[in-house]
């Protein structure tokens, strides 16, 4: 029971840490987004990562294969946030954010292939309602023939910048999960997101130097906290959900995020087309629910 409840909420505080990053932020661009959403958290992570190494002996934690693991993570997680904040960014949430449901879809076939798992009647419709959501979601921008959708989901380059998200999110989901079950989840999440937030600015300092942390904190602090303080929430809420259930289950109901984002950009954004994009990421998130639970 816990387990869902914890899901849910990390689903909820991504959608809404999502929707406060691009209204403060969106007009700075997405390298500003990427940094508020990983250095903003620190003020609230790090206290925490303080106290659990006052508390408790973690020095087990620090093998050769938890740093491997680390490595791995850090490079796929700082790449996938820079596709998620680039498509926030230039498209409505409606229309992005429920693309992050084809990472169960991605899961099932890296599965397939380099495992040989099988894909059962649930997972097959579980696609379908996805890639029918996906297509439904585009619809008025496409109408007029059948193809119309799928050439503008091609046309809104957010969708395909969160469909890259998605693929990445679909080893990183292992990979963390690998990361809680060395340590504790809340170590875990209070150590890799902490060290997410150092590193990301550093990286991107040097690949894009006339973009800086100290300006970013000086200009949308408030902004920039607010992020970071609902992206805190979510990183407890996804470690302890972690570490509960199984992963495929516990990112199948954090992408009720999805609902919650297409309800929010209605909201803060007045985004259009809700009476076809509700009805869309209810389908997609149903496919979900079929693939986690049914596969």
């Amino acid at each position: 029971m816990w387990w869902i409840i914890f899901s849910i909420l990390a689903g909820f505080f991504v959608a809404l840490s999502d929707a406060l990053n691009k209204k403060y932020l969106g007009q700075k661009g997405y390298i500003k987004m990427a940094l508020a959403r990983t250095l903003g958290t620190l003020p609230f992570l790090l206290p925490m990562l303080l106290f659990l190494l006052w508390k408790r002996e973690v020095a087990s934690y620090f093998t050769f294969e938890f740093f491997l693991n680390l490595i791995i993570l850090l490079t796929l997680e700082i790449i996938a946030t820079l596709f998620y904040m680039k498509g926030i960014e230039i498209s409505p949430l409606s229309a992005s954010i429920p693309f992050l449901s084809f990472t169960p879809v991605f899961v099932i076939f890296t599965g397939f292939f380099f495992l040989g798992e099988r894909i059962t009647i649930g997972g097959l419709l579980g696609i379908l309602l996805i890639v029918f959501g996906a297509y439904l979601l585009h619809l008025p921008q496409g109408a007029g023939s059948l193809t119309g959708p799928v050439k503008a989901i091609w046309k809104e380059k957010g969708s395909l910048f969160l469909l890259a998200t998605a693929l990445i999110y679909g080893i990183t989901s292992v990979l963390g999960k690998r990361g809680v079950l060395l340590t504790d989840p809340l170590f875990f999440a209070s150590f890799y997101f902490t060290l997410l937030a150092v590193v990301t600015p550093i990286v991107l300092g040097i690949m894009f130097p006339s973009v800086g942390g100290r300006s970013l904190l000086e200009e949308d602090l408030v902004g920039t906290l607010l992020v970071g303080f609902t992206q805190s929430l979510m990183c407890l809420f996804h470690m302890l959900a972690l570490s509960l259930v199984e992963t495929a289950y516990m990112i199948a109901l954090k992408r009720s995020s999805i609902l919650f984002a297409v309800v929010l950009g209605w909201f803060i954004f007045k985004e259009k087309y809700m009476h076809f994009r509700i009805p869309a990421s209810l389908l997609m998130f149903l496919g979900i629910l079929l693939i986690a639970f049914f596969k």
